[in-house]
């Protein structure tokens, strides 16, 4: 019987249904038994017992019952002329036997369909969990088909050996210290599998993150900035890519609505486990904190008004009485469903549970794998879809590009690149800065791990030294003040004053002398408290299994913080660029001011393939052309500026420079 279902109850609509369909015909008895078994590390092992004759209960004991006796002899046989023996015969002898159990497939079918009405079952009562009768190797074949790797892994495993009940009660039976081994290395197989499948699912749903921060933190900068607030989108062109970055922005909230996380998945699994009343109480459990937690929210962001205006005050008090009153009541509750919550945590904690706990929520997981794959693609589109509009917007459009241009205008528009590209500098290094605050180190993570493991008592220990430390600062200019004292006491000539002053300032010393060691053995004693305590966490943490425990949790930690390295590398990354290319259009800048001085007033430039160029590409590459690139020089034409119509008047920097280039090196030999 599957393991999920608990009341006997639950198990005769299995039984039940499966006799109806093979058994109907026979007599049968049979017995349930929910025990722990020998060999299952404390699981119970429910399963029933049938036993059933193969004699068909035929027309005759329809009619009238055999004798037990009669019922297993030989059936009478039919008469030489074939026809059927009379009734009173037929009584006297036994009953036939039904010919299928002769056929070796009708097991394998009866095999199938107990799965069948199994599953059927299962359903009916709320559960995912799905029993499957076929082999191994036919259950992972169909896995790999279906691209689950995990289930193609968890297949991929040796069937055990059957050991019987006689074995079982015999003491060192070699088979059975086979089993017991076997069954430690499935246990170990599955958690690692487990693991693999959680870090790969974990993976696959940061990178989905990733992608959606990324492509909302783009369009929210463009959306944000003056070039786009400011653009009608009369263009169809630029209202085109409007619609096309809109309707990205919406696809991205469709599929963002259907996605299920691990831990959402996993709650839902776990749901499963619970009868009506556990699940109606722990939803509301956790819908308690949740409003809990929102009501103290709520409190901290409200400001008391002036102390003049009186009915506001009145109001703020009224509402923060009211406020506080609901937040006890809430209190109240959740703690009265604490025990109830606690105890189907650890219920559910049950190997028995667990496991199925992670199959159900990766099969939930694996349902969703299309939606997730579908958000993915839907932010890279969005992304793209911004990045056109941005080059459309900050880039002039085709129309408005120039055939040809002064030099002056070549390095106007250079020095307008270098400023948005220094803007965008700027915004990527604060970007980086905030990312970097996010970025978890190794040691960190490893306290946070061992805060985690000790339940905050790191945290509170750490609150607990911060606060000794601060009463030993203001401690140490007491102590420098009394020595100040006491030396001018001892110094000071006594014998002129009144021998009632000198007990007074002598009393007063040994008073604050007294005070001051109090405090500080209190605080000795609070630093010694603190540094046990100290050592007793770290003992435990050093521990095998607790050292075993922290790594886990680090490394989760690490895998979880990943997505900020990614950002940040890839900040960091388009940073490089821009900086390269900010540095190249410096280069630029000051050749073109060389330039201004040697070119006439009205010598001008252009590209001779400018129809495919902005107006901002074009002069970048007149820039190349000035610095003497060997691509750019074979593409930019210069004339004089007398008659620009006249196409023999433009000729190729190639060809023109050729004296300056002489010229120049003349100079340098020079």
């Amino acid at each position: 019987m599957p393991n999920e279902l608990k009341t006997v109850e639950q198990y005769r609509q299995i039984i039940d249904a499966f006799i109806a369909k093979h058994l109907s015909d026979h007599y049968y008895a049979y017995a349930i038994h929910n025990k722990i078994g020998m060999m299952s590390d404390g699981q119970h092992h429910p399963h029933v017992h049938i036993m059933f004759s193969e004699r068909l209960i035929d027309d005759v004991e329809q009619k009238e019952e055999r004798a037990a006796k009669a019922f297993f002899l030989y059936p009478a046989r039919k008469k030489k002329d074939g026809s059927e023996p009379p009734f009173e015969e037929k009584w006297k002898r036994g009953a036939p036997k039904d010919r299928k159990w002769c056929n070796r497939q009708y097991v394998s079918e009866m095999r199938a369909d107990f799965a069948r009405i199994q599953n059927a079952v299962l359903e009916q009562n709320g559960f995912s969990i799905r029993v499957d009768h076929r082999t191994l190797q036919a259950q992972k074949e169909e896995a790999e088909k279906n691209g689950d790797t995990f289930l193609a892994r968890l297949f991929s495993r040796i069937p055990e050996e059957y050991v019987g009940i006689i074995s079982c009660k015999e003491d060192d039976d070699p088979k059975v210290e086979r089993l017991k081994e076997f069954r430690s290395l499935r246990k170990q197989h599955f958690g690692l599998i487990m693991k693999i499948d959680a870090i790969a699912k974990e993976t696959e749903e940061l990178e989905t993150k990733d992608s959606v921060q990324i492509a909302s933190t783009a369009t929210k900068r463009l959306m944000d900035s003056k070039e786009y607030t400011e653009q009608k989108f009369s263009s169809p062109y630029l209202l085109e890519l409007k619609n096309k970055m809109l309707t990205a922005i919406a696809e991205v909230n469709k599929w963002k609505r259907v996605i299920i996380s691990q831990h959402d998945a996993e709650e839902r699994a776990k749901l499963e486990y619970m009868t009506k009343f556990e699940r109606e109480l722990w939803q509301k459990y956790f819908e308690t904190l949740a409003q809990k937690k929102q009501m103290e929210e709520f409190l901290q962001t409200l400001k008391k008004p002036e102390e003049s205006d009186k009915d506001e005050l009145k109001a703020y008090e009224e509402l923060i009485h009211g406020v506080n009153s609901k937040i006890f009541s809430l209190l109240t509750e959740a703690r009265a469903m604490k025990k109830t919550v606690e105890d189907i945590k650890r219920r559910l904690e049950k190997p028995e549970f667990k496991n199925n706990i992670l199959m159900v929520t990766h099969r939930i997981l694996q349902a969703n794998t299309h939606a997730r794959k579908m958000l993915k693609r839907a932010s890279e589109e969005l992304d793209k879809a911004v990045d056109d509009l941005r080059n459309a917007l900050f880039a002039k459009t085709l129309e408005e590009s120039q055939t040809s241009f002064k030099t002056r205008e070549v390095y106007d528009l250079i020095h307008q690149q270098y400023r948005a590209l220094k803007k965008e500098h700027e915004d990527l290094f604060v970007e980086k800065f905030h990312i970097q605050r996010q970025i978890i180190s190794p040691e960190r993570a490893i306290f946070m791990a061992k805060n985690i493991f000790v339940r905050g008592e790191y945290k509170r220990l750490r609150e607990k030294i911060r606060r000794y430390k601060k009463e030993e600062q203001k401690l140490a200019p007491k102590l420098l003040a009394y020595a100040k004292e006491e030396k001018e006491f001892q110094k000071r000539d006594w014998s002129v004053f009144p021998r009632s002053t000198f007990l007074q300032v002598q009393y007063y010393l040994t008073k604050q002398r007294t005070l001051l060691e109090l405090e500080r053995s209190h605080l000795d004693q609070i630093k010694f408290s603190l540094q046990n305590k100290q050592a007793e966490l770290e003992t435990l943490c050093r521990q095998p299994d607790a050292a075993k425990k922290i790594e886990i949790i680090a490394i989760g930690i690490l895998r979880k913080n990943s997505r900020f390295v990614r950002q940040l590398e890839e900040v960091e990354n388009r940073d490089k660029e821009i900086l390269q290319r900010m540095n190249h259009a410096k280069e630029q800048m000051k050749a073109l001011e060389n330039r201004i001085a040697l070119d006439k007033v009205n010598t001008r430039y252009r590209v001779m393939v400018s129809d495919t160029l902005t107006k901002n590409q074009a002069a970048s590459l007149i820039a190349d052309a000035i610095l003497f690139e060997p691509e750019a020089v074979q593409l930019v034409a210069r004339s004089d500026g007398n008659n620009l119509e006249m196409e023999k008047d433009w000729e190729m920097m190639s060809e023109f420079d050729k004296d300056e280039i002489i010229r120049q090196k003349i100079i340098r030999e020079l």
